[in-house]
Protein backbone atom coordinates (compact mmCIF):
# COMPACT_ATOMS: atom_id res chain seq x y z
CA UNK A 1 0.00 0.00 0.00
CA UNK A 2 1.54 3.10 -0.92
CA UNK A 3 1.31 6.38 1.63
CA UNK A 4 0.77 9.63 0.94
CA UNK A 5 3.68 11.60 1.98
CA UNK A 6 2.29 14.89 1.13
CA UNK A 7 0.40 15.39 4.62
CA UNK A 8 0.11 13.78 7.84
CA UNK A 9 2.96 11.81 8.77
CA UNK A 10 4.01 13.13 12.13
CA UNK A 11 5.21 16.86 13.03
CA UNK A 12 8.55 18.38 12.49
CA UNK A 13 9.85 17.00 15.54
CA UNK A 14 8.47 13.45 14.68
CA UNK A 15 10.37 13.40 11.43
CA UNK A 16 13.45 14.67 12.69
CA UNK A 17 13.79 11.85 15.17
CA UNK A 18 12.92 9.46 12.85
CA UNK A 19 16.02 11.04 10.65
CA UNK A 20 18.35 10.33 13.55
CA UNK A 21 17.17 6.71 14.20
CA UNK A 22 17.50 5.73 10.35
CA UNK A 23 21.11 7.58 10.71
CA UNK A 24 21.76 5.87 13.71
CA UNK A 25 22.93 1.89 12.65
CA UNK A 26 26.00 1.51 9.83
CA UNK A 27 23.79 -0.81 7.68
CA UNK A 28 21.23 1.63 7.20
CA UNK A 29 23.72 4.79 6.41
CA UNK A 30 25.18 2.07 3.96
CA UNK A 31 21.73 2.49 2.18
CA UNK A 32 21.37 5.34 2.27
CA UNK A 33 24.38 6.75 1.42
CA UNK A 34 24.84 4.49 -1.55
CA UNK A 35 21.43 6.09 -3.19
CA UNK A 36 23.22 9.23 -3.09
CA UNK A 37 24.51 9.42 -6.37
CA UNK A 38 22.02 7.06 -8.19
CA UNK A 39 18.90 8.51 -10.47
CA UNK A 40 15.58 7.93 -8.04
CA UNK A 41 14.03 4.84 -10.19
CA UNK A 42 17.58 2.90 -9.89
CA UNK A 43 17.32 -0.16 -8.02
CA UNK A 44 20.47 -1.22 -6.20
CA UNK A 45 20.77 -4.88 -4.91
CA UNK A 46 21.25 -5.52 -1.83
CA UNK A 47 22.83 -7.09 0.64
CA UNK A 48 25.64 -5.21 -1.55
CA UNK A 49 24.48 -1.78 -0.99
CA UNK A 50 24.02 -2.05 2.90
CA UNK A 51 27.74 -3.46 3.32
CA UNK A 52 30.15 -1.90 5.37
CA UNK A 53 33.78 -2.64 5.81
CA UNK A 54 33.68 -1.59 8.54
CA UNK A 55 31.82 -4.67 10.51
CA UNK A 56 31.92 -8.02 10.17
CA UNK A 57 29.03 -10.19 9.16
CA UNK A 58 28.02 -12.38 7.05
CA UNK A 59 25.62 -12.26 3.94
CA UNK A 60 23.15 -14.56 5.14
CA UNK A 61 22.92 -12.54 8.86
CA UNK A 62 22.86 -9.36 7.36
CA UNK A 63 20.13 -10.09 4.95
CA UNK A 64 18.00 -11.11 7.82
CA UNK A 65 18.63 -8.34 9.62
CA UNK A 66 18.02 -5.89 6.79
CA UNK A 67 14.32 -7.40 6.06
CA UNK A 68 13.26 -7.78 9.59
CA UNK A 69 14.40 -4.39 10.74
CA UNK A 70 16.60 -1.96 8.74
CA UNK A 71 14.42 -2.17 5.70
CA UNK A 72 10.89 -1.67 7.29
CA UNK A 73 12.51 0.91 9.00
CA UNK A 74 13.25 2.92 6.44
CA UNK A 75 10.87 2.17 4.53
CA UNK A 76 8.30 3.37 6.97
CA UNK A 77 10.08 6.47 7.25
CA UNK A 78 9.48 7.11 3.52
CA UNK A 79 13.08 7.28 2.88
CA UNK A 80 12.68 3.62 0.45
CA UNK A 81 11.51 1.18 -1.58
CA UNK A 82 12.53 -2.92 -1.38
CA UNK A 83 11.91 -6.08 -2.80
CA UNK A 84 12.55 -9.34 -1.84
CA UNK A 85 12.59 -10.82 -5.43
CA UNK A 86 14.85 -9.95 -6.45
CA UNK A 87 16.11 -8.19 -3.50
CA UNK A 88 17.26 -5.06 -4.29
CA UNK A 89 15.95 -1.20 -2.61
CA UNK A 90 15.76 2.15 -4.35
CA UNK A 91 14.87 5.71 -3.32
CA UNK A 92 11.56 6.40 -1.07
CA UNK A 93 9.07 9.48 -1.46
CA UNK A 94 10.70 10.85 1.43
CA UNK A 95 14.40 10.44 0.77
CA UNK A 96 15.51 13.46 0.08
CA UNK A 97 14.50 14.58 3.99
CA UNK A 98 18.00 11.77 4.30
CA UNK A 99 19.51 12.95 1.39
CA UNK A 100 19.99 16.37 2.33
CA UNK A 101 21.40 15.78 5.65
CA UNK A 102 23.80 13.21 4.74
CA UNK A 103 24.55 15.57 1.60
CA UNK A 104 25.67 18.46 4.26
CA UNK A 105 27.77 15.86 6.25
CA UNK A 106 29.80 14.74 3.10
CA UNK A 107 30.50 18.99 2.43
CA UNK A 108 31.32 19.25 5.81
CA UNK A 109 33.85 16.96 6.53
CA UNK A 110 36.66 19.42 6.50
CA UNK A 111 34.64 20.97 9.65
CA UNK A 112 34.03 17.83 11.51
CA UNK A 113 35.92 16.53 14.19
CA UNK A 114 38.55 13.96 12.56
CA UNK A 115 36.94 11.48 15.35
CA UNK A 116 33.34 11.31 13.21
CA UNK A 117 35.74 10.71 10.14
CA UNK A 118 38.67 8.13 10.57
CA UNK A 119 37.33 4.71 10.60
CA UNK A 120 34.25 5.51 9.47
CA UNK A 121 34.56 4.28 5.35
CA UNK A 122 31.86 6.14 3.98
CA UNK A 123 33.31 9.33 5.16
CA UNK A 124 37.26 8.70 4.91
Amino acid sequence: MDTDWTEGNGSAIDRWNQLHEALADESRRMVIFSLLDVPEERRLPLPEAAESPNTSIDSKSLNIQLEHHHLPKLADAGYIRWERDPFCVQRGPRYEEVEIISKQIIDSLDHLPKTLIYGCEILE
